[in-house]
């Protein structure tokens, strides 16, 4: 480890180890965080001509913020400033009871954006689920 990189992670009080170039698994939890990014990258990346990358890159930072940490049970956005981030629509929404007129138009298009939001996840865990079934049965096949 050069002595400047060593000086930078003392000054910012981190701990580092060094692990060899050949052997990532020494590595392995920020291997498997790097892989997350990697993949959450390729889905939210899909338009070819990548037209709109700054958009897609603040979506993709912001999904990554607000997942859940397996290891920690918590957000990496609460783990850092000790509160849940909320999106601009939350934020903007929270705040809604039930009334007339633009109250309760604002509350109705909330009920179905929230809606919208519940199928967009179940879609989500179902294509999780199916790639973890198939990288399984690739991962069988491969030891076969």
């Amino acid at each position: 480890m050069s002595e400047v990189f060593q000086a930078f992670t003392e000054m910012i009080q981190s701990r580092s180890r060094a692990t060899l170039n050949y052997r990532p698994q020494a590595n392995g939890q920020q291997e498997r965080s790097l892989k997350s990014v990697m993949t959450s990258v390729r889905v939210y990346a899909e338009d070819l001509l990548h037209q709109d990358w700054d958009e897609i890159a603040e979506r993709l930072v912001f999904a990554i913020n607000t997942s859940q940490d397996t290891t920690r049970k918590e957000t990496p956005f609460y783990l850092v400033h000790g509160w849940n981030a909320q999106s601009t629509l939350r934020a903007m929404s929270s705040s809604l009871k039930r009334g007339s007129g633009r109250q309760s138009d604002a509350l109705a298009w909330r009920r179905d954006v929230n809606r919208q939001h519940e199928i967009a996840l179940t879609m989500s865990k179902d294509y999780q689920a199916d790639e973890k079934k198939r990288r399984t049965k690739e991962h069988n096949e491969a030891l076969s």
